[in-house]
């Protein structure tokens, strides 16, 4: 049982609230959360007690320590367990709540020095190591993120930071251009500008990865006019909708690759945090109380970063 303090709310949040990600209802949405552990189980070393923690978001066979685990957490892919929940998505209260509860096997120790709110985004930078994890750049590639919104920004400064690569970032948001330039972006423009800017700097070729963080339906179609032949398009959009403007003829005879990625690997995501938490608190643009959720999901909609705070209620 983890007492929380503070979870992020994200895109797929939005879309849960929407409807347009449809679920069994009623659910607890959030799933960026950090807390502090206040029970364990029989089975669960005690020393977890009292540590400020963030949590997987996939409950699985690996995570519970089940003696007889699913085919796939078999083959090492426990975030596609068969028998997974997911937190504050499928199946599982999430963390918009006083307390929740998850497996220990998904527990992460959170590191003094790190401010607690700043924690929230571990999730989501996980999420943005992972799309490079399954789509590994080469030295001198050019990455093309569509829309830097909550998660994209992410994913740009791991491509510039972290991977030390060249990237554009598309928006039809100003501010959003600005932002992605300050977090390590090469280049920034309006998606009228893009197919230019991009056959610019690739000497007409195309961008080697195009991530699509849109956010929208017709995001998929945009990337599909930027990128090389055997280029890679990242599909990193969760809104519940089918995509706009598939294709497939030209994804056939380009020979490209279309990848999905989803959750990530949360300890190099703690360590990267830990180094750049001053620059990365900055995504966060405002803290709002429990009793004040329902706004809080509202302005999310138009803000960059809105978390949830349990703290005083």
């Amino acid at each position: 049982m983890v007492a929380v303090e503070h979870a992020g709310v994200c895109g797929t949040d939005l879309a849960l609230f929407s409807g347009d990600y449809p679920v069994p209802l009623p659910l607890v949405c959030g799933h960026e959360f950090v807390g502090t552990v206040t029970e364990t189980g029989s089975n669960v070393a005690p020393e977890w007690k009292g540590k400020r923690v963030t949590a997987e978001i996939n409950n699985t066979c690996t995570a519970y320590g089940s003696p007889t685990p699913c085919r796939a957490c078999q083959r090492s892919m426990p975030s596609h367990c068969q028998n997974r929940t997911v937190t504050g998505i499928i199946s599982k209260d999430g963390a918009f709540a006083e307390e929740i509860a998850v497996p220990a096997g998904a527990l992460h120790d959170i590191p003094e020095g790190i401010d607690p709110i700043t924690a929230t985004l571990i999730e989501p930078l996980a999420a943005a190591l992972q799309t490079f994890v399954m789509t590994p750049p080469k030295e001198n590639d050019v990455v093309v993120v569509l829309g830097p919104g909550r998660l994209g920004i992410l994913i740009v400064f791991v491509a510039s930071v972290v991977h030390n690569l060249k990237v554009v970032t598309v928006s039809r948001s100003l501010e959003k251009r600005d932002r992605a330039l300050r977090f390590g972006a090469t280049e920034a423009c309006s998606p009228e500008n893009a197919r230019n800017l991009i056959h610019g700097l690739t000497d007409g070729l195309g961008a080697d990865i195009v991530v699509d963080t849109t956010g929208r339906p017709e995001g998929f179609a945009q990337a599909l006019g930027l990128v090389r032949p055997r280029g890679t398009i990242s599909a990193k959009t969760t809104c519940g909708l089918p995509a706009e403007g598939l294709d497939m003829t030209k994804l056939v005879v380009d020979e490209l690759c279309v990848q999905g990625s989803r959750c990530g690997p949360f300890a190099p995501a703690v360590d990267i945090l830990a180094q750049h938490q001053d620059t990365l608190k900055s995504l966060i643009t405002s803290v709002q109380p429990l009793t004040n959720a329902q706004a809080a999901i509202e302005s999310a909609f138009s803000e960059n970063k809105v978390v949830i705070s349990m703290r005083g209620q």
